[in-house]
């Protein structure tokens, strides 16, 4: 009986097992088909949920032979014409039902409407969209209020009802209106405006036409299969002087060769096309734009409510800039975007000089009343993770400790004379817990070959320095010269007693050192008042080269500084100024002081 009872038991048991094993395998497979699909309609299911809305809209994609992928799996973001605008669009093509429309009229009605990504709202921009149309163009977002109510508009047309739907394969926003591809190339669509017919002109002359009316899947060079063109208007070079286009030729055109590279009309032209589709929001965000002129390019500014275009600061100078004519701007051709100026502007041909970077010296900080003071102050670099500085990028913020140690200072009579009596104090250091590179965004800096040197106040606990410029963009380069902010100014065979005199320059120039700070002798007297370097401090305001670079347009650049080497737990980085001198120029020479005065060469 024992044995028995034992066997049921067992038995039993085995079967309770069994039915667990099977219901644990069926549960882990229906979890995995959970994971692979979804439980929520598909984008042509949600459609026809709702017939009073999408009907239409359901037939033009049965028409286009779509239905199959918009109801399968995928990552796609729809934006869905209610019936309304699907009526009216038909109107608007002399049609009276979706079943008058080619395959390849709907196929391509569908395509600009379907992104091959999800694009929820909080993602819209002010501009195009980052993911083109199936369709091969790109969508524009914008905001519109109307009677205090704030909508989303698409292509400056189209409304958004209803947004962020997630359905199964992605995400759908319903529209009022049907939107409609560009179907003109740039130069089609610049030659159909009776405003720009001297730009017409001359476009055809230089030969720019031809590659402007190629349609962008067309294009043998991909990058330009999206171009963008900044426009004259007639009116506005006739304000500037030319009541033809004869004299409007007659100033550009030098060799009689329109279509030279080396003619001022073709450069002119190629000055006015950029690469890729940059939109209004795309220029405000971007500190320049690279054209078609060789090693040439546009710089932005975004002023109030301006958006400005080569307004620069150059060796203290503002040169004002020409203002991009918003209503006439942001007109998407099938093959890029055009634009207008309300002037003419060209190419600035400017003379290579060197540029004295005081690093101080950023409009965040001028804008702040303690900068420069009479009194000591630090002003935090960074905040919340971020830089308070557009000109300053730390490597990864939000990690950084001790934000005090990243700052502005100002030190009226400090030991060590600094120019203007101010530096940056960066706290840097091996640990993962300090920075581990700055970039610095360098003044306008005109194209060619330029010396750059590192000035710094030296520190025993400082790290070593690796000095590029525009790393990780068009035209890196590393400089070949480690700078330790340790190192004092001290070259062998120079000794202190005779280091700070005239006759030590052109030894520690060889050794790639030198002074930038004033001695009495440079400043002979003729400002009272200056702090000068006297006695034995003059050995730790460091001026050290980090080599050589090419600067290949006329722009502002990125230097950055990423660590080695050296460095402790108490490391601080004083960074004074960054000096670029054109290769044949005096590389001693000017020098400065405590109130940020210049003195040349005596």
């Amino acid at each position: 009986m024992m044995k028995n009872n034992f066997n049921v038991r067992g038995l039993a048991i085995m079967v309770v097992m069994l039915a667990f094993i099977f219901v644990f395998i069926n549960a882990c497979k229906r979890e995995s088909f959970t994971l692979a699909t979804t439980d929520d309609v598909n984008i042509t299911g949600y459609l026809d949920r709702y017939p009073e809305q999408f009907s239409l809209l359901k037939e033009v994609i049965t028409k286009s032979a779509s239905t199959g992928f918009l109801g399968a799996y995928g990552k796609y973001t729809f934006f869905a014409p209610d019936n309304v605008a699907v009526t009216a669009w038909l109107k608007s093509k002399g049609k009276a039902a979706v079943s008058d429309l080619t395959v390849e009229e709907a196929k391509n009605m569908i395509r600009f409407h379907l992104l091959a990504d999800t694009l929820a709202t909080n993602k819209f921009t002010d501009g195009k969209l980052p993911q083109i149309t199936l369709y091969g163009q790109y969508l524009q977002t914008g905001a519109v209020n109307q009677a205090g109510v704030s909508s989303y508009i698409v292509n400056k047309l189209a409304k958004i009802t209803k947004s962020n739907i997630r359905v199964g394969n992605g995400i759908i926003h319903v529209l009022d209106h049907v939107l409609n591809p560009a179907t003109l190339t740039l130069a089609k669509s610049i030659e159909a405006n009776q405003r720009y017919t001297y730009f017409t002109q001359a476009l055809k002359e230089t030969g720019f036409y031809d590659s402007l009316n190629v349609e962008g899947a067309a294009a043998k060079d991909t990058t330009r299969r999206f171009q963008t063109v900044i426009m004259e208007s007639d009116s506005a070079l006739k304000a500037a002087g030319f009541s033809t286009y004869s004299s409007f030729r007659s100033r550009y055109s030098r060799t009689g060769n329109p279509q030279s590279k080396a003619d001022s009309l073709w450069l002119y032209m190629a000055y006015h096309i950029s690469p890729g589709p940059s939109y209004v929001p795309d220029i405000i965000t971007t500190p320049a734009i690279y054209s078609l002129a060789p090693r040439e390019v546009i710089t932005t500014k975004f002023s109030g409510q301006k958006v400005l275009l080569n307004e620069d600061e150059f060796n203290g100078v503002v040169e004002p800039g020409v203002e991009i004519n918003r209503s006439f701007s942001d007109v998407t051709a099938s093959n890029g975007v055009l634009h207008e100026v309300k002037k003419p502007f060209a190419i600035k041909v400017r003379v290579q000089s060197a540029v004295f970077f005081d690093v101080a010296d950023q409009p965040e900080l001028r804008a702040n009343p303690r900068w420069r003071g009479s009194s000591a102050v630090s002003i935090p670099l960074f905040a919340n993770g971020l830089s308070n500085l557009s000109g300053l990028i730390f490597n990864d913020p939000s990690k950084l400790n001790t934000p005090e140690n990243y700052d502005y200072v100002t030190v009226p009579n400090a030991t060590r004379k600094y120019n203007a009596n101010d530096y940056l104090n960066l706290s840097m250091g091996a640990n993962v817990l300090r920075a581990q590179w700055i970039e610095l965004r360098t003044p306008m800096l005109v194209k060619g070959r330029y010396r750059i040197w590192i000035c710094y106040a030296q520190n025993g606990n400082a790290p070593v320095f690796q000095v590029g410029v525009d790393v990780g963009r068009s035209g890196e380069q590393i400089l070949p010269n480690l700078v330790d902010f340790r190192q004092l100014l001290s070259v062998s065979g120079v000794t202190s007693a005779t280091s700070s005199s005239a006759s030590a320059d052109p030894l520690m120039l060889t050794n790639g050192f030198k002074r930038y700070m004033a001695t009495t002798a440079d400043v002979q007297g003729t400002l009272r008042g200056e702090q000068q370097i006297t006695g034995t401090g003059w050995d730790q305001m460091v001026g050290r080269l980090a080599g050589t670079a090419d600067i290949q347009t006329t722009d502002r650049h990125w230097i950055r500084l990423s660590i080695v080497g050296g460095g402790n737990s108490s490391s601080a980085t004083w960074l004074d100024m960054i000096h670029f001198i054109p290769i044949d120029d005096d590389q001693n020479y000017p020098r400065f002081s405590t109130s940020g005065t210049a003195f040349k060469r005596p």
